[in-house]
C-alpha cells in the first residue's frame, strides 16, 4: 500500500511540474504586452521596438517548435524539459536584469527557444509518467487547460505586477515557478528515447524566412515600404520560402509533408490557426498601447479591460469541445470565426474613442469565438492525417498560431503607427483585417 502511494504521489509530482511549466510558457505569451508602454517609456522604444519585445518570444518559439518533438524523442523528454526551464528561468532573469531594449529583446528570443523546449516535453512527460489511460487523459486535460488559463491571466498579472512592482517584475516572477518545476522534475523517471531524425536543413529555412519576413513588415512604418531595409528582407524571405518547399520536397525526414497540403480540411486548420492567432495577439497589443496611451489608463487597468477578452477562452475551450462531440468539427469552428469577426467589426465600429462600454461588449465575441474554434480545429486537423503524423502535425499546427501571433503584432503595430493613419484609423484598419481574414478562414473551413 505504501509503495503504491508513493507511487502515485511522485507521478502526481511530476504531472503538476509538466503543467506549471506549460502555464509559464504560456503566460509570458501574454503578460508582457499590458506592461509595454511602460517599458517603452523607461527604455527609450519606440512601437518597432515594442513589436520586437513581443515578436522575439513568439519568433523563437515559432520557428524551434518544428523539431523541439524530434529533440525530445532523442535526448529524452525529462532532460529537454529540465534544460529548457533552466534555461528559461536564467533568460527571465536577463528579461528583468536588461539595461535597454536591446538585450531585452536577445533576452525574450531565449526565452522564446527555451520555450519551443518546454513544450513537447512537457506533453511527452506526461505521456511517459501516467501509465493508466483514463488518469493520463484527466492528466492532459489539466495541461491543455492550464495552458488557456496563462494566456487569459496573462494580462491582468502584468497589469498588477506592473502597477504595484514595475515592469521587471513581470518577468523575475517566472524565476522561482520555473525553477520549482525543475525541482518537480527530479521525481521523473527515465525517460525512453528514440533516433528520431531532425530536419534542421528544413527549420533553418522555416527560421529565416519568417524572421526576415516579420523584420521587414516591422521596419515598413519608420523606414518605408522602398527602403532596402525592408526590400532586401522580404526578398531573403521569399527566397528562404523557396528553399523551404525545395527541402520538404526531397527531405528524407520532412517536418513537413507537403502531400498533406493537398487536404483541404488540413490546410483550412493550419490557416484557421494563423488567423485566429493573427487576430488575437495583434488586438492585444493595439489596445495596450490604446488603452495606456489615448485612454490614459493604467496598467492595472488596462490588464482588468482585458478580461471581457480573455475571461471566457476557457470556458469556451470546453463548450467548443462539446460541440464538436455532437455536430463533429466543421461548423463549430467556421461558425467561432465568424463570430469573432463580428467582435472585431464591433472594435472598427466603436473606435479609439468611443464608449468604453461598447467596446469591452465588441471584445467579448472575440475571446468566445477564439475559445470555440479551438477544440474543433485540433480534432479537424488530426482527423485528416494518419495516427503516427498526430504529433508532428500538432507541432505544426502550434509554429503557424506563433507565427499568425507574431505577424498579428507587427502588421498591426505598422498600421498604428504609419504616417498618415494615426491611431483611430489604425485600430480601425486592424479590426477590419482581422474580421475579413477570420471570415476568409471561416468559409474555407465549412467548405472543407
Amino acid at each position: 500500500m505504501t509503495a503504491v502511494v508513493t507511487d502515485t504521489r511522485r507521478t502526481g509530482i511530476v504531472v503538476l511540474a509538466s503543467c506549471l511549466g506549460f502555464f509559464l510558457i504560456n503566460l509570458d505569451a501574454t503578460i508582457v504586452t499590458v506592461a509595454l508602454p511602460v517599458i517603452g517609456g523607461q527604455l527609450g522604444a519606440g512601437v518597432s521596438g515594442l513589436q520586437w519585445v513581443v515578436a522575439g518570444y513568439t519568433l523563437a518559439f515559432a520557428g524551434l517548435l518544428l523539431t523541439a518533438g524530434s529533440v525530445a524523442d532523442r535526448i529524452g523528454a525529462a532532460r529537454l524539459f529540465g534544460y529548457g526551464l533552466l534555461a528559461f528561468t536564467v533568460a527571465s532573469a536577463a528579461c528583468g536584469f536588461a539595461p535597454g531594449a536591446g538585450l531585452l529583446i536577445v533576452a525574450r528570443v531565449l526565452q522564446g527557444a527555451a520555450a519551443a523546449a518546454v513544450l513537447p516535453a512537457s506533453l511527452a512527460l506526461l505521456r511517459h509518467s501516467v501509465a493508466d489511460p483514463a488518469a493520463r487523459a484527466k492528466a492532459i486535460a489539466i495541461w491543455a487547460a492550464g495552458g488557456g488559463a496563462a494566456v487569459a491571466a496573462g494580462p491582468l498579472a502584468g497589469g498588477f505586477l506592473t502597477a504595484q512592482f514595475g515592469w521587471r517584475a513581470i518577468f523575475f516572477v517566472n524565476v522561482p515557478f520555473a525553477l520549482l518545476a525543475t525541482l518537480g522534475l527530479s521525481r521523473a523517471g527515465r525517460s525512453a528515447r528514440r533516433r528520431s531524425p531532425i530536419d534542421l536543413r528544413g527549420q533553418l529555412a522555416a527560421v529565416v524566412a519568417l524572421t526576415a519576413f516579420t523584420f521587414a513588415v516591422i521596419e515598413i512604418a519608420p523606414m518605408g515600404l522602398t527602403s532596402p531595409v525592408v526590400l532586401v528582407p522580404l526578398l531573403v524571405s521569399v527566397l528562404a520560402a523557396l528553399w523551404f518547399v525545395r527541402v520538404e520536397s526531397t527531405g528524407a525526414a520532412p517536418v513537413v509533408d507537403l502531400r498533406e497540403l493537398r487536404s483541404r480540411v488540413f490546410v483550412s486548420c493550419l490557416s484557421t490557426g494563423f488567423a485566429l492567432n493573427f487576430a488575437y495577439y495583434g488586438i492585444m497589443f493595439v489596445f495596450s498601447i490604446v488603452f495606456q496611451q489615448e485612454r490614459g489608463w493604467s496598467p492595472l487597468m488596462t490588464g482588468l479591460s482585458f478580461l471581457p477578452l480573455t475571461a471566457v477562452v476557457l470556458a469556451s475551450n470546453i463548450l467548443g469541445g462539446k460541440l464538436t462531440g455532437l455536430v463533429g468539427p466543421r461548423l463549430p469552428m467556421a461558425g467561432a470565426q465568424l463570430l469573432e469577426a463580428l467582435g472585431f467589426v464591433g472594435v472598427l465600429l466603436v473606435g479609439v474613442h468611443g464608449p468604453t462600454w461598447l467596446l469591452l461588449l465588441a471584445m467579448v465575441p472575440i475571446g468566445i469565438g477564439g475559445g470555440l474554434a479551438s477544440p474543433p480545429m485540433m480534432t479537424a486537423l488530426l482527423d485528416s492525417v494518419a495516427a503516427e503524423r498526430a504529433g508532428v502535425v500538432s507541432g505544426l499546427l502550434s509554429s503557424c498560431r506563433q507565427a499568425g501571433g507574431v505577424l498579428g503584432v507587427a502588421v498591426f503595430g505598422v498600421l498604428i503607427s504609419a504616417t498618415g493613419f494615426g491611431m483611430e484609423t489604425g485600430l480601425q484598419v486592424s479590426a477590419g483585417l482581422a474580421a475579413a481574414l477570420l471570415c476568409a478562414t471561416a468559409i474555407a473551413s465549412y467548405s472543407a
